[in-house]
């Protein structure tokens, strides 16, 4: 069974994966996990083909997000992923969800809940920099638990910018919420209580020095080990949090040694945290995609979809 692309995530399953992330991080049940590092192949073309597998005993479920990433003649990439699934206690095969679907809903749900131990209780001015995907479920993420009064957005492309302002306008559904395009990078996170990121960028965005003191940023965008989105001084000076540690400096490089992983928002060493300037630097992790995939299996069985792991239909 393969499921078709669905529309944006609405409040309440983002809410629901996030709390499920939340508890797989305070029961252990993430140490419990499988994950061997993901396997990227590259070919001469520049085409990439990227397996990230995990195995959760507590879920009883083992998936691989299996995607190709093909080079376009424009701008960007093409992106195709699937995630099949299986039970781990008796390696039935459970169905198959979009990659795309999952890594959204992965996404939107990991910023609600880094963004909800890690910004201020009364954050209310959101800045996003960039207008694709991603910074669409930055919106759906952020949203989800903070009662936003106004969103920034600035883009490479001010027809992009325009639209997704559309987009959340109608979204708000009569919510009081103003949306500002931008002129530039700077304007959009100059103030901010959040901002987030969501780029292709290779070099550091000119994130404003006037960032307050309290701000936290969700930096969602491209990185290499050479390369990331925001500068390398506002890591050094932030409290840095990351899905995985050991990915994330093999990805992201050296700079994120001193990060913290997202068990530790469970703490009560994070109950500061909204006091202080932090920085989710994320680079991915099949842990949370499992965890996502467990909540669809879960729903979609109650109602008579994907059955539930171990069980025959």
């Amino acid at each position: 069974m393969t499921s078709t692309p669905t529309p944006p995530a609405p409040v309440a399953l983002v809410r629901a994966i996030q709390e499920a992330m939340c508890e797989a991080l305070r029961d252990g049940s993430v140490g419990r996990m499988l994950l061997p590092p993901r396997e990227t192949v590259e070919d001469a073309s520049g085409a990439k083909f990227i397996s990230m597998p995990a195995v959760s005993p507590d879920h009883d479920l083992y998936v691989n997000k299996v995607a190709t990433i093909m080079p376009s003649a424009g701008a960007g990439s093409t992106v195709t992923s699937v995630v099949p699934m299986f039970s781990a206690s008796t390696g039935r095969y459970l169905g198959t969800l979009d990659g795309a679907t999952v890594t959204n809903l992965k996404c939107a749900a990991v910023t609600a809940l880094v963004t909800d131990r890690c910004a201020a209780p009364d954050s209310r001015v959101l800045g996003i920099i960039g207008s694709g995907v991603q910074a669409r479920q930055q919106f759906l993420g952020v949203s989800a638990v903070r009662d936003l009064a106004q969103v920034r957005i600035w883009s490479r492309s001010p027809a992009h910018a325009a639209a997704f302002a559309r987009d959340i306008e109608a979204s708000a559904a009569g919510r009081p919420v103003d949306v500002v395009v931008c002129g530039s990078a700077e304007e959009a996170g100059r103030g901010v209580d959040i901002l987030s990121t969501a780029t292709t960028s290779a070099v550091p965005l000119p994130i404003p020095a006037e960032l307050p003191a309290h701000a936290h940023i969700n930096c969602m965008g491209a990185h290499t080990t050479a390369s990331r989105e925001v500068p390398a001084e506002l890591l050094r000076t932030s409290v840095v949090i990351v899905e995985d540690l050991r990915t994330a400096i093999a990805e992201a490089g050296e700079s994120h040694a001193g990060a913290l992983e997202l068990g530790a928002l469970m703490s009560e060493e994070a109950d500061g945290f909204p006091w202080r300037r932090t920085v989710f630097a994320s680079t991915g992790s099949a842990y949370l995609d499992l965890i996502t995939c467990a909540h669809l299996v879960t729903s979609q069985a109650a109602t008579g979809g994907v059955p539930e792991p171990g069980r025959d239909r």
